[in-house]
């Protein structure tokens, strides 16, 4: 399904296909198309700086770059209050033209949370909901939010906060069922999943944690009700996850041939030290568990040249 950037707000439809979560590093273009060609839905930028843009900052404007192929394309970004998300997606909206802007007030790194940024959010459901109005107004495209169960125990706000950004008016809801302080103690807790759906009125809601399996997605959809999965982790070396034709993952010698994909793409889109950098965690996620897979990471992460990587994952796939 391909969505215009002229789309008309009301009428917004969630794709079909489970979605890639925004990851820092990871969820970049060419991994962005990996995952699509396997049937990942709609897609999302690397989390962007508001303020980075509204700088018209270099860096965070090309993070906001994409191919026409990975439409439906939603940018996401990380600020502090409406005017300065206001401003942001206006230029995003003018320069891209994607078809979704995303609020993150989810992010737990202590970098976002401390400059009152993404999961700080969490605290003021009413202030998601000025910045999920603002962003519309500015942006003219369908707004979602990205949320946690809330900033610390016991006081859970996913609900509440579901509910301003519905009355606000955005068009999806996402919601990782981990609180942003503590995030990493405990299991995703996917009942508030269920809550929150059951608490908004008619906006779609999208189920995140804790997603390691295509059973994963199946329960999780039918434990919560949820319109979606979104997967994060459980997709890092395995963007095979997003098939739902019932295969499993490939076998050895297919991981290597998509990861000298993923390789090619990510040369075709950065400069040669950053893909060689970028693809040293991919090689290491896509590879794990095979036959001489230690060996093979060792020489891959003290090789500076693409080509000398590129053979060396050649010549393993002939084994």
């Amino acid at each position: 399904m391909q969505l215009k950037p002229s789309h008309i707000i009301n009428d917004w439809e969630l794709p079909a296909g489970e979605i890639l979560a925004p990851m820092a590093g990871i969820s970049d273009s060419p991994y962005r198309r990996i995952t699509r060609k396997f049937g990942s839905g709609l897609l999302y930028s690397e989390c962007i700086s508001a303020e980075g843009v509204r700088r018209m900052g270099r860096v965070s404007l090309e993070l906001a770059k994409f191919h026409e192929e990975e439409r439906p394309y939603a940018v996401q970004l990380f600020g502090s209050n409406p005017d300065q998300f206001s401003d942001a997606a206006a230029i995003i909206a003018e320069q891209f033209h994607p078809d979704m802007i995303d609020i993150n007030c989810g992010c737990p790194v202590k970098r976002f949370v401390t400059r009152s940024c993404g999961g700080y959010l969490m605290q003021y459901p009413d202030l998601i909901g000025r910045i999920v109005e603002k962003v519309r107004e500015s942006s003219g495209l369908p707004v979602s939010v990205k949320l946690r169960t809330g900033y610390r125990k016991p006081d859970v706000t996913a609900c509440e906060a579901a509910v301003a950004a519905e009355e606000a008016g955005a068009s999806l809801v996402a919601i990782h069922g981990r609180y942003v302080r503590g995030a990493k103690d405990s299991d995703a807790d996917w009942e508030i999943i269920g809550s929150v759906k059951r608490s908004v009125k008619a906006v779609p809601v999208v189920g995140n944690g804790d997603i390691f399996t295509r059973d994963n997605v199946d329960r999780m959809l039918k434990m919560t009700g949820c319109d979606r999965v979104m997967i994060g982790r459980g997709a890092e070396g395995r963007p095979w996850i997003f098939s739902t034709n019932g295969d499993g993952p490939p076998n050895n010698r297919d991981r290597i041939r998509i990861l000298l994909e993923h390789y090619h793409l990510m040369l075709g889109d950065f400069p040669e030290r950053t893909t060689v950098n970028r693809m040293r965690k991919h090689i290491g996620w896509y590879t794990r568990g095979m036959p001489g897979s230690a060996a093979l990471r060792y020489k891959a992460m003290r090789l500076n040249d693409s080509a000398e990587v590129i053979e060396l994952l050649e010549n393993y796939m002939t084994l």
